[in-house]
């Protein structure tokens, strides 16, 4: 576990957010599960909110506001948060996740042999020979 931190302007001055940016594997899991819904892989549905949500109350450690409380997040300004969001989720990246969890589901991409040669053909005309 490593903490970061960066700033953000909170109330006309500036204020440290610190941040856990490693989560164990268990709460990254658990987060991904409430976050994402795999449930028809053709059509995967992720929540978005959720999972912002999850993330910043999981990582924060530091701020100039309560943490891990959901009610005080969503009460903040939507300014602050977009800042706060800014700083961890570039820890975070839900496509990184997302993709971690396809390989699961498919493998590696790279192991698959698939032929790439292409033959383009046509067909001969079925009318026969024109007589003149």
């Amino acid at each position: 576990m490593t903490l970061k931190n960066f700033t953000i302007k909170w109330e006309g001055k500036k204020e440290v957010i610190e941040f856990e940016d490693d989560l164990t594997f268990g709460e990254l899991e658990s987060i991904l599960a409430e976050s994402v819904d795999l449930s028809d892989v053709t059509k995967p549905r992720v929540n978005l909110p959720a999972y912002r949500q999850a993330i910043l109350l999981k990582t924060l450690r530091k701020a100039p506001f309560k943490v891990n409380d959901l009610n005080e997040l969503k009460n903040l300004r939507s300014s602050v948060v977009t800042d706060v969001l800014r700083g961890v989720l570039k820890s975070f990246p839900l496509s990184k996740f997302l993709e971690q969890w396809m390989a699961s589901f498919i493998g590696d991409t790279s192991d698959l042999k698939i032929e790439e040669i292409t033959t383009t053909s046509s067909q001969e005309s079925s009318a026969g020979r024109k007589k003149k």
